[in-house]
């Protein structure tokens, strides 16, 4: 299966350790999703993270991270693979893997079926491959860098819509903080008044996928770990968008950071609905 879904990157990747990597991020993927649809149903043991309501995590999330790193490990034992739910080898390693064994966990938590398993691998140059598998659907992004993006083995490209008017874009905000909130209901409130429709779907890595398809326009949140937000980006690049901060300059790969993933064709847009939001606000605007 693995090897039938990267059969179009047969021909762009030359080293054999790097195709191999991309055969085991789809591998791990699927055994994980696997694991977390096999355990939709059962006792999930639901626990917040650092006491925070809005933050948790269940023994599916666990078994799943279980499932990556050791299907990572056998084939790649030198590298270091950063989780959302722990992390394992030398934080020195060149060669990385950020993981999110269940993007969507309080989707999933409550039967909501919007959830997906998030695997990006990066080299020294950065994003290097990037997989996310929807277990509910059975679909299976995958993307390497200068190598486009695919879904189930087929090329995907980012909408072309130009006007955000006719936009379907997506956020979400999770989070317990005061300022935070109130941050994200201004972001809000300024997009719902120039885009066709602002959904919040709960499954950050999932949302960008639906952008790199086109099922989306842009997705934006703020403050976003690695593991939710490096495959996702690199199948938004590969498949012709542009993702940046809210700020309009590159994001870091190894910490956390504001996101904007957009077709390109909204970005500078965006930016300026960002700029003027923020300036309402310290100029006393509700």
């Amino acid at each position: 299966m693995a090897q039938t879904l990267v059969s179009l990157f047969v021909n762009i990747i030359s080293e054999p350790s790097q195709m191999r990597r991309v055969e085991v991020a789809i591998e791990a993927a699927q055994i994980a999703g696997a694991v977390i649809q096999s355990s939709n149903g059962a006792e999930l043991d639901i626990q917040e993270k650092d006491s925070s309501r809005t933050t948790i995590v269940t023994a599916a999330d666990l078994r799943s991270q279980q499932e990556v790193m050791r299907v990572i490990r056998r084939a790649c034992p030198d590298d270091l693979i950063v989780g959302e739910e722990g992390s394992d080898g030398k934080s020195t390693s060149p060669s990385r893997w950020y993981v999110d064994p269940l993007d969507g966990t309080t989707n999933y938590a409550h039967r909501l079926p919007f959830y997906c398993v998030s695997i990006a691998y990066c080299d020294a140059d950065g994003v290097a491959i990037g997989v996310v598998y929807d277990p509910v659907r059975g679909d299976m992004f995958t993307a390497v860098r200068g190598g486009g993006a695919t879904l189930n083995g087929r090329p995907i490209a980012v909408s072309a819509n130009h006007q955000l008017r006719s936009s379907l874009l997506a956020t979400q905000v999770q989070s317990d903080d005061a300022e935070i909130l109130d941050s994200y209901t201004r972001r809000l409130r300024t997009f719902l008044g120039v885009a066709r429709a602002v959904r919040s779907l709960g499954a950050p890595a999932l949302a960008l996928a639906y952008v790199a398809c086109g099922r989306l326009d842009a997705f934006f949140e703020n403050d976003m770990s690695p593991w939710d937000t490096l495959a996702g980006t690199l199948l938004v690049e590969e498949a012709g968008g542009l993702v940046t901060t809210f700020g309009g300059v590159a994001r870091p790969t190894n910490d956390k950071a504001d996101i904007l993933a957009t077709n390109g064709h909204l970005h500078d847009d965006m930016l300026a609905q960002f700029d003027e939001s923020q300036s309402a606000y310290h100029n006393g605007a509700p």
